[in-house]
């Protein structure tokens, strides 16, 4: 596999995605393969949708995403955190590549790990600083975070500063 713009990902970052117009179409732009442990997708339709199907439809997935079906067997370190964290922060690990995480505590192990992390915000801000977007759209896509309360006031304001 050719993991060069790959990134593995946690249920937060999605969840973000669906926020954002046109979430999953921003993250492509970034990356061609997206690691997602299983888990992680049925964390994210569950409640929501009767299937995975269906939330692709919804929110124009596309293939971005590729799931990884089979449960990882994960180091002891992370067996305080809930089972999609587990899976993903494990598969970053073993695969040696970049999570996209928004959990405090799976932070702060990924970051234990000697693991590069960001949440969906951070990758506003590089694809504006890798001219991907603009700084309006940018600060758009921040603001549609913040809306829907995926960051906090602080955080717009020091990122909204950090667009170019």
């Amino acid at each position: 596999m050719n993991y060069q713009s790959s990134i593995v990902c946690d249920t937060g970052p999605l969840i973000s995605l669906e926020k954002i117009k046109n979430g999953y179409q921003f993250i492509n732009q970034l990356y061609n393969q997206i690691f997602v442990p299983k888990i992680v997708i049925e964390e994210l339709y569950r409640g929501q949708f009767a299937n995975w199907d269906d939330y692709k439809y919804f929110y124009s997935v596309g293939d971005c995403l590729k799931i990884v079906e089979e449960e990882l067997e994960t180091l002891p370190i992370l067996e305080i955190l809930d089972n999609g964290e587990k899976q993903a922060i494990q598969l970053a690990y073993q695969l040696q590549l970049p999570l996209l995480i928004e959990e405090e505590k799976g932070r702060k192990i990924a970051q234990q790990l000697g693991l590069k992390f960001s949440g969906i915000a951070g990758q506003i801000l590089k694809a504006n600083r890798e001219n991907l977007i603009t700084s309006e759209e940018a600060k758009k896509k921040l603001g549609e975070l913040l809306n829907n309360g995926r960051i906090g006031q602080k955080m717009y304001n020091e990122l909204a500063n950090a667009i170019l």
